[in-house]
């Protein structure tokens, strides 16, 4: 990978083997819009990855889903025994050790 470091923006080459057909929608898609091969997918490719990201780093929920979720938040169950030990545990590590980073 070669990095340009010259300009304000760092810009790094991408090679990859496409099929003729895709080379030849790209190169007429470029053109439509004015745009070199290297803008048109400079432009595409951001805007499939951050797609993909964005899917990515959503949950989304059905309507009862969500009810539900809220439910829960509005009324959590109380901390089971097990959770209610490891606090207690906790806290007299805490006490035990008050410059501990715990």
């Amino acid at each position: 990978m070669q990095v340009n470091t010259s300009s304000a923006e760092s810009y790094a080459r991408l090679s990859c083997r496409v099929s003729l057909r895709i080379k030849t929608q790209v190169e007429e898609a470029a053109s439509v819009l004015g745009q070199s091969i290297t803008d048109f997918t400079e432009a595409a490719l951001a805007e499939k990855a951050q797609a993909v990201l964005d899917k990515h780093q959503q949950i989304t929920l059905s309507e009862r889903d969500f009810a539900r979720f809220v439910e829960i938040l509005d009324n959590p169950k109380p901390p089971a025994p097990k959770l209610r030990k490891a606090m207690a545990d906790y806290r007299r590590l805490q006490a035990e050790n008050p410059d501990a980073n715990l």
